[in-house]
């Protein structure tokens, strides 16, 4: 791929990462419709899928995005921006979504275990893209004095240098991950420990956001990870033998060594198959000249639909559990039922009606002052949360 693929003119989008970013985040409906089902096969392979890669490789496409918002903006404008896009959605989600949710599952099973009232369930992505635009903004600090992302470029693009790129991020990742495992229960109390579950992957993520933010920012980076096709190959391949080996050898330990060992055996698949996941991603994305424009609306509306899409699904295994149907089956309908109210919901009532638009899909080119101001940006820059920044 030459230098002009991947050093974006202002205003370029690679439209290939919108449809992988929504289709990432939208997996969301496969993972949580099967939450109060029976444990089936499928289900866990849909968990242990979007456990591997699913959450990481977004984050480093949202990474990727905002490092090119952030050549459109300084860092202060696109701090303001940021925080507003994804503050105002992460308070809505947290503090109307979230309750109504727990609400209507402790209505629905009363003697179930159900997490604390002000529980951030599927808004921890939110909670993590907050903390992680400082970290953007101080990469760009040192990126701009000291080049820092070409100097992760370094020589050539070779197989050895790339798979040095992907692991190294890797083993950042799983070093923070062990670290926030450590550390959250020894300074947090145990009532909350139920809350912060997804701390060590929103930890260990970090790595491959600042990755997508390097690429924006060094197109001999974005070329590198571009063409590491092998070498990421490889490491998406040595992670499924990984799990292959563990549910071979797994069920052999006693009971407390399998769970730790299943914990250890996840938290390194985390760790090692984003970047290369991402790897993937990036270089089918900018072979993508063109999407349907359905995808364009599907990409407006994904915030909304992901923010809305756990309590429509509860309602929908609501709904048809009386059926006794077979749980794949429920589990079909209810992603039939919940996919296209999501949409609905942000077509119908979010989209026409400016403060929503703004409070639940990030929207600041709807709004009024004083976030109008902060929208004004350059043509094709996007002013969703979750787009370019």
């Amino acid at each position: 791929m030459g230098a002009s693929e991947t050093d974006l003119p202002r205003g370029t989008r690679i439209v290939g990462l919108d449809a992988w970013r929504v289709m990432l985040m939208l997996g969301g409906f496969l993972l949580h419709a099967s939450t109060w089902l029976p444990s089936r096969p499928l289900f866990t392979a849909v968990a242990l899928g979007s456990h591997a890669f699913r959450m990481g490789s977004f984050f480093a496409i949202s990474g990727f995005l905002c490092g090119v918002s952030m050549r459109k903006h300084s860092p202060s404008r696109w701090l303001a921006r940021r925080v507003a896009q994804i503050g105002l959605p992460t308070l809505f989600g947290w503090g109307v979504l979230c309750p109504i949710t727990i609400g209507i599952m402790n209505w629905w099973h009363p003697a179930a275990s159900t997490p604390l009232f002000f529980d951030w369930l599927h808004i921890w992505f939110l909670v993590a893209l907050l903390a992680y635009a400082p970290a953007a903004v101080w990469f760009d600090a040192l990126d701009r004095r000291h080049g820092l992302a070409d100097r992760v470029a370094g020589a050539p693009a070779s197989r050895r240098s790339s798979l040095s790129l992907l692991l190294g991020t890797a083993m950042v990742s799983f070093v923070l991950m062990i670290t926030t495992v450590v550390m959250v229960p020894a300074i947090v109390p145990s009532r909350l420990m139920p809350m912060l579950s997804q701390a060590p992957m929103m930890a260990g993520y970090l790595p491959n956001y600042l990755l997508g933010v390097a690429m924006a920012r060094s197109p001999a980076l974005a070329r590198e990870v571009q063409q590491s096709w092998r070498p990421a190959l490889s490491i998406v391949a040595a992670s499924g033998l990984l799990y292959a080996l563990w549910f071979m050898l797994g069920p052999w330990l006693p009971g407390v060594q399998q769970e730790q060992g299943a914990n250890l055996v996840m938290t390194v698949v985390a760790a090692l198959c984003p970047p290369a996941a991402f790897a993937l991603i990036f270089r089918s994305a900018v072979a993508v000249r063109d999407v349907p424009a359905i995808a364009h609306r599907i990409c407006d509306a994904s915030l909304t639909m992901y923010l809305v899409h756990l309590p429509l699904l509860l309602v929908a295994n609501i709904i048809v559990a009386p059926l006794k149907l077979n749980p794949y089956v429920q589990y079909v309908l209810a992603i039939v039922i919940a996919a296209p109210l999501s949409y609905a919901v942000h077509r119908w009532i979010v989209r026409p009606v400016p403060l929503l638009s703004l409070i639940i899909n990030g929207r600041l080119d709807h709004a009024g002052r004083p976030f109008a101001r902060l929208s004004a940006a350059k043509p094709g820059v996007e002013a969703g949360p979750v787009q370019a920044g």
